[in-house]
């Protein structure tokens, strides 16, 4: 019969702490990537759901026009706020032209572009092409600033787009479509893309309010030339409670929330973990339809669906694992 050997108190001692130790280190790991995981979530269902307010608004607001009401109000909440966090925040001027130059991508011709490109073909074909904003991130963090280029992120994203397909292929009518409506969401991908990381060069210096706050200022304000092109195209007579309602819909929680939660993302996850999960938005999306506008969804949609959240927590856990290993070396 074997004799059990009982640790001593001090093994047992020097196991707990490690034990003490390793669970520290598992809890702040899961903290570090709880709260960023729940921002990028939260502003997918923002978004997700933000076009169909954009679809009952502009009816009665030109594009540009509504998206100026809607990074107005976004700037004005965004100024209250900073100035309540941050009263003495100062602008350095070697940063000034990075920020204006992000705020114009980011806000200004990514709308000028989006807007422009649904209204020429469907929307599913511009959902599928947005799609590819991944895609192009993963290879510009890869070819420009040499990242590693991990397999489960690259099979990721591919599930991703495969999944956005699925989703929207049942209205997709690529026949006939204008050429010129595929160049604009093309255009969306590169102009998000360099948002993105132009706006990583300032996570060292600003906090992510600061930064859409001057982003958001700067976007806003290039938006005003188009006002004039669109003031006659108004429907002043049809702008009553409910159009108010989804225009400060689409100010507070998809401008200023939304767009502060993707920079508090993009800072902890970094941009190719952020920009998957831009796919769920037309997933967001399709629900939504269905549930508040009757809209039929497939078997093809749903299992679409699955895939973009099969992706997105695939690469989401690689990552906690990585970080993991990371803390215990």
């Amino acid at each position: 019969m074997p004799i059990l050997n009982f640790p001593n108190s001090s093994s047992i001692a020097r196991i707990g702490i490690a034990y003490y130790i390793a669970l520290i280190r598992e809890v702040n790991v899961l903290s570090r990537r709880f709260l960023p995981v729940l921002s990028i979530s939260v502003t997918t269902l923002l978004w997700g759901l933000s076009f169909i307010s954009i679809k009952v608004s502009v009816a009665v607001i030109p594009p540009m026009s509504l998206a100026f009401a809607r990074f107005l109000i976004a700037v004005l909440l965004l100024r209250f706020f900073l100035w309540r966090r941050e009263p003495g925040f100062r602008l350095e001027a070697t940063d000034r032209i990075t920020l204006v130059l992000s705020g114009l991508l980011g806000v200004t011709l990514y709308f000028f572009l989006e807007n422009n490109g649904v209204k020429l073909i469907s929307a599913s074909s511009a959902s599928i092409i947005v799609a590819g904003i991944p895609v192009v991130s993963m290879l510009v963090d890869y070819i420009v600033f040499s990242s590693r280029l991990r397999l489960i992120h690259v099979g990721g994203v591919i599930l991703s787009v495969l999944g956005v397909y699925l989703v929207v292929e049942h209205g997709l009518t690529l026949k006939g479509e204008p050429v010129l409506g595929y160049l604009f969401m093309f255009g969306c991908i590169v102009t998000w893309v360099v948002y993105n990381f132009q706006s990583r060069t300032l996570f060292r210096k600003y906090s992510q309010l600061a930064i859409v706050y001057k982003q958001t200022l700067y976007g806003t304000i290039a938006f005003i030339p188009f006002l004039f092109l669109e003031l006659n195209q108004v429907e002043w007579a049809k702008i009553d409670i409910g159009i108010i309602m989804h225009v400060l819909y689409l100010g507070i929680f998809c401008s200023a929330m939304g767009y502060t939660f993707y920079m508090y993302a993009l800072d902890h996850l970094g941009v190719g973990t952020t920009t998957l999960y831009i796919n769920l938005i037309p997933v967001v999306t399709v629900a939504a339809s269905a549930l508040f506008l009757g809209e039929q969804i497939g078997g093809k949609q749903i299992v679409g669906a699955l895939l973009v959240i099969a992706a997105v927590t695939i690469v989401s856990v690689s990552k906690k694992d990585e970080q993991r290993s990371r803390h215990s070396d």
